[in-house]
Formats: C-alpha cells, structure tokens, sequence
C-alpha cells in the first residue's frame, strides 16, 4: 500500500519528480552541541577566478538526528532546519507560522496564541518537543493549548522527520522538534566584551505589537546573556470579519551564563513566561487561558576530548513548571463562570557519552530520566437570584505522576568507503499513577508501560554528489497522564481517561536521494508509517447529565497509517538570484475503521524566487517574493469537513547598515484572500488574517 492513492498520489508524484531541480539546503547542529557555524542558512554565492562561472560554497553542516556532528548530507533522515536569520526575516508571530513554510511540517492553530506542531500528519503527543535537547512538558493532546516558546526566543529551530524513539524516548512517533533557545555564547578570551540589541516591530493584521531586548557579554571565560519579550495582539482581522477571542498579550524573560575552561562547559539557563491566550469562541462573552504561566531551568556540563576512545561526555538537568488557567464565561449574556487550573512539575535528568572505536566506529549512548507531577482544580459559578453561587466540580485530573527511565545506545558505522550504517536500539519503562481524588470518577490506578525501539539507517554514495539514503525504524509512545486519567468538559464533549489504554507502537521506513551540488542541494523523500494500538478519543453515546454534552473515552482502536512523500530545494540563479520550493504530500488511513484519519494537511507546496547581495560595503540587501499554495482536502475523517485550496503571496524584504541597523517588511496576503485552514480548530468562517503588512527595526550596539 505504500503507493496507494490513485491518481491524486500519482499527480503529486509527478509534480515532485518535475520539481527535482529545486534542491533544498539544510543545515544544523547537534542538540546541546556549541559549534561555531555562519549564521545564514543558504547557499552563498562566489567567484572561483575571474571569468569563470557562479558557484556555491557549502558551510560547514552538523545535524541532530544522531546526537553528534555529522554532515546534513551523510544522514539517513531527512531533517529541516530554521536559523535564526530566517525567523528575524519571516517575523512570524508564532512558530505556526515558520512551520507552514517547510516540507513536511505543518501546524494546527486555534489563532495566534495556540500551536500544535505536526510532522508528516502526526501531532499533540505523537511529536516530540524540545528545548534545548529536553523534552518540553505541556501535556498538549487535544486541546487548544499554546506552545510556551516566542519566536524571539529562537536561535535555531532542528526537526527530524521520521521516528526518533531511540534517542529520544516516548512521543517520538511522527519525528522530533529541538527548538534551540538563543544563550550566553562559550567564549574564553581575555578581558570585557558586550553586546546590546534592541528591537521592536507591528502588525496591523491583529495590530499587533512587539519588543525584544537582548544584552549579553563577558570576562575572560564567564559569558552572560539576557533577553526580554512582550508581544501585544488583538484579535485576528480576516476579510470575513474579527475572529473573536484570538488575541494574545505576553511577557517572556530568559537568562544565561556560561563558564568555559579547557575541555570543559559549564551552562545555566532559565525562562519564563506569562500571557493570557485568547481561545476562539462563537458565544463566550470571555474565553481564554488567563495568566498561563511556563517556567524551565537548565544546567549542562560538557567535557570533551578526554581521550582516543571518548571524545566526550555530557550532563543536562532540568526543572520545568507548567501553570494553566483556562476560564470561560459562557454564554452571553453571562450566567456561568468556568475557572480550570492544571499544573505540572517535572524533571529531567540526560548524561550522555560519546565514544569512539578505531576509525570506523562511533557510539552515543546514555540515559534519560524524567518525572512528571500534576494536579487540578475546577471551580464553576453559576448566576442565581442571590447572586454568583459556587458549584463543587472535580478537577480535570486528579493528584498523578509519571516516571520514566530509558537507555539507549547508537553507533555511527562506517562499513566501506560508500556504505555507512546507523543501528541503535533502546529499552524504556513508564510507570503512570493516580490517587484518589474528590469528585473525580477516576480512582487510584497505576500502570506500567516498557518497550525496545529500535532503528538502522543507511547511506549509500552513489557519486560524491549523490547519495541514497534509508532508514527503518521502530518507535513508540506511552499514553499520557491525560490520556489515563482525565475527566471533564473538553470542547464539544466530556472526556474521560482510561488507566488501561496500552501504549502505541509504529514501524516507519523511510527512503530518499540527497543531492550536493555546486549549484544546487536537494532531497527527495518517501515514507511509510504504521501505528499499532492507535489512541483516539471515541463518543460513547450516553451524555452527560449535568453539561448535556456526549461523553467520549479514550480508546486503542487498532491500526493507523500514513505514508507520503517530500521534495525541497533551492538553485542558484546567479547574480545574487536564487529559486527553491518544497512539496509535501500525506495520506492517513484508519485500517481499522477503513476510513480517513482526522487532522491530515492537504498537498501543499512553497515556491519563490530570492535575491541577495551586498549593495556596498557597509549595505545588505535581501528580497523574497514567495506563494504557498495548498490543494482541496476531500480526504477526511467521517467527523470532519472538507476544505478548499487556496494559494496566498508574500512579499518580504530587509536591508542592514554594518550589521547594527536592520530594517525588515514583510506583506503577507498581498491580494488579501478570505480562506480556511484545513488544520485550524476554527470551523464557523474563513479565520486566516486578511492583507498583513508587518515592519520590525533593530538596533545593535
């Protein structure tokens, strides 16, 4: 079934085939690695010797899908990378925004202030979240919850498309997201050194406003770094009229130090953030997450060049607070009020080794710990003669923890001077417990969940510019204490948990061609994933007598699968001129049910041309004239709607006077559409924002 479809797989196919000359440039680095690399992520343009034709110079490229440094272009996976330079130019007002953009990740939004990842189809809790190499702990199935990470955060964005649950751990199903936040740089140089950035930009889209402040410095081998954030939007204007309740108002701080000394690091940073997150809502009079509040703390040591047999070894810790208020004051005019708090603990504790043997042979092994601890309250008010009474509700999920152990070890085997393996296997264990809670229909219970994943890639070199890759993999996912235990309102239904529900298991192949030319890089991919004791939430028919809203379960309902394909790339013009485009396409079926899974993004391609120069010495110029246009999505669950097509323009440009002035525009929706998105939870109108004109200015001293 891997080339199922009928002709809608076989057009989309032949249009992937037709854009092969569109190539793509990827590069990265390993999570948690400090490695010294340009900071744009294009190709650059320069002359060999006078008279003789453009070509391109590759930088030096490290990628995360192994955990060591290796060459974008010597990895079984196919991988995407957002640098920093990109998300200053795009000025995205969520991560949502720069994903739509990439092949083969997408997202689901409920407005701004909401974002659920998605790789190949797969989402929520099927997509590992990191951040800085620890796994970010949102609990985010279902729900229209907000990713606590600002885009001004951001140094890199790293994502690998594919499995991931032999480094990584549950949740790595559809693929791996590292968001890499900016930090004190690892400097160990004599004397004083700073740097202080300011920035602002707005939006008049959700006449939106942001600022962003950025100092760092250091001494001899102490570095420094601090960054603040406040982003203001109203709610989303659209050429179908204000979407209620999308707005967003935020504050973001984070801080770094760093401590460098001969073959060793020492890192420390924390962040946090705070906002109130608006949810769209057709009849609230309010409905919002008011004060969400997310907090991380991080410590790393690093030692490295210890030996001929281990080059390295590395220690992350981490605490994270995750605070949610949600209330909903529900119809209009008022008569009920609904306050839902839900907060999580957790910790996470990763030493790794890398180690080598001979020349042929290097090994990433280590072990990841993590705890997660949460609690809810749930308090509802109703309107009554004598005024707002309370009325006693359980809270979303009683007093419950999780804990997890894995070990894993890979290694990098070089075979022949063509042939490269990677072969990694890995054990977890999740034991998940709740206690008893009052009014909560959910008892005590425990459960214990254990798994082997198990991964081999290949890379085979066809010609020194030409490389065809695969990999085969196993990966899995434990149910989440949400998925076990909760009870209550959720949408348009009453959610309850199932303490038994078995964890899901999948086996993904994946095969590609990667191609590294002077003028060109790109890469072709097909995938085919299958997911064993597939968790889905299912009504059951009966309602609930309080609410009058159908309850729905939790369920393992049998096999899912998806299987697609994607292409990228990037070719230089000359001149300063560059072409790229990306395609993705996915199919998802319930073999089970023999019907189409939810939630699955239509064929869409990103296509434009670029243009880059240096005006004079001191001037930088960059254009971007780029269109993204998605297809009809009539595959759809039997619960979903279909949706159109739809193509918008974007117009971007940005100029900088000696690297401390920028300049950035950026027109998005030049011809102003009305449109829907087939992934957002807004299903009532055409919620996209209409013709958006943003301008951002920053400083640097």
């Amino acid at each position: 079934m891997f080339f199922a479809g009928g002709k809608q797989w076989l057009s989309g196919a032949l249009v992937i085939v037709g854009l092969w000359s569109w190539p793509v440039v990827v590069k990265a680095e390993p999570v948690g690695v400090t490695t010294e690399v340009q900071e744009e992520g294009t190709l650059t343009e320069v002359e060999k010797e006078p008279g003789k034709s453009d070509s391109v110079q590759m930088e030096s490229v490290v990628v995360t899908a192994t955990r060591t440094e290796t060459p974008v272009f010597e990895t079984s996976l196919p991988v995407n990378v957002i640098r920093r330079g990109q998300i200053e130019r795009e000025q995205p007002i969520s991560i949502a925004e720069i994903f739509k953009r990439e092949a083969g990740l997408d997202a689901s939004t409920t407005g701004p202030g909401s974002v659920r990842p998605m790789i190949r189809g797969l989402f929520d809790d099927r997509v590992l979240v990191l951040v800085d190499g620890i796994r970010l702990s949102e609990q985010r199935g279902g729900g229209s919850h907000r990713l606590s990470i600002d885009p001004y955060q951001i140094e890199k964005i790293e994502v690998v498309r594919g499995p991931g649950s032999v480094l990584y751990g549950s949740d790595a199903i559809g693929g791996v997201i590292n968001i890499i936040t900016r930090q004190a740089k690892v400097e160990d140089r004599p004397g004083r050194r700073s740097e202080f950035s300011l920035s602002g930009g707005i939006d008049n889209a959700c006449d939106g406003l942001e600022q962003n402040t950025v100092c760092q410095g250091g001494y001899n081998n102490v570095n420094l770094f601090l960054n603040s954030i406040y982003r203001n939007t109203s709610d989303i204007n659209t050429p179908s009229g204000n979407l209620p309740h999308s707005f967003y108002r935020g504050f973001t701080l984070s801080g770094s130090g760093a401590i460098a000394w001969p073959q060793s690091e020492l890192t420390f940073s924390a962040w946090g953030t705070e906002g109130d997150i608006g949810i769209p809502n057709r009849t609230a009079q309010e409905s919002y997450f008011k004060d969400e509040a997310h907090a991380m703390a991080q410590g790393s040591y690093r030692h490295y060049d210890i030996s001929e047999y281990c080059p390295e070894i590395r220690v992350d810790a981490a605490f994270q607070r995750h605070q949610r208020h949600m209330q909903i004051l529900n119809p209009t005019p008022a008569t009920s009020d609904l306050d839902i708090l839900l907060n999580i603990n957790t910790w996470n504790l990763q030493p790794q080794a890398n180690l080598t043997w001979g020349d042929r042979h290097r090994f990433t092994t280590g072990l990841q710990f993590f705890r997660e601890d949460a609690s809810s309250t749930r308090d509802r008010w109703l309107l009554t003669a004598g005024g707002w009474t309370p009325s006693p509700l359980p809270g979303v999920i009683p007093d419950s923890d999780r804990t997890g152990l894995g070990m894993y070890v890979q290694d990098e085997f070089t075979l022949t001077d063509r042939l490269s393996l990677t072969p990694g296997i890995r054990f977890d264990w999740i034991r998940a417990a709740a206690g008893e809670s009052p009014l909560h229909p959910v008892g005590s219970s425990s459960a214990d969940d254990s798994a082997v994943s198990g991964n081999l890639g290949m890379v085979y070199r066809l010609t020194p510019h030409l490389n065809l890759v695969a990999n085969a993999g196993r990966a899995f996912r434990a149910p989440t204490l949400l998925e076990r235990f909760f009870y209550g309102p959720h949408q348009d239904t009453v959610d309850i948990g199932n303490p038994d529900l078995k964890p899901e298991t999948s086996f993904n192949l994946d095969v590609g061609l990667k191609a590294n030319f002077s003028r060109f890089q790109g890469s072709l991919s097909f995938f085919r994933n299958e997911i064993s004791d597939y968790i889905i939430k299912r009504d059951t028919g009966v309602f609930d007598p309080v609410s009058g809203l159908e309850i729905a379960r939790w369920e393992n309902v049998g096999r899912a699968l998806l299987y697609g394909a994607e292409a990228e790339g990037a070719y230089i013009l000359g001149a300063g001129f560059s072409l790229f485009a990306n395609l993705s396409y996915v199919r998802g079926k319930d073999q089970t049910a023999s019907t189409d899974l939810p939630d699955i993004p239509p064929f869409k391609s990103n296509y434009g041309l670029r243009y880059q120069a240096a005006v004079r010495s001191d001037w930088d110029v960059w254009t971007e004239f780029a269109g993204l246009t998605v297809s009809r999505q009539g595959q759809v669950a039997p619960s979903e709607r279909p949706s159109g097509g739809y193509t918008t323009l974007t117009w971007s440009t940005e100029t900088c006077y000696k690297k401390t002035v920028r300049l950035s525009l950026m027109v998005a929706n030049l011809t102003n559409k009305s449109y829907h998105d087939h992934l957002s939870r807004v299903t009532w109108m055409n919620e996209q924002p209409g013709r958006n004109v943003r301008f951002n200015v920053s400083f640097a001293f």
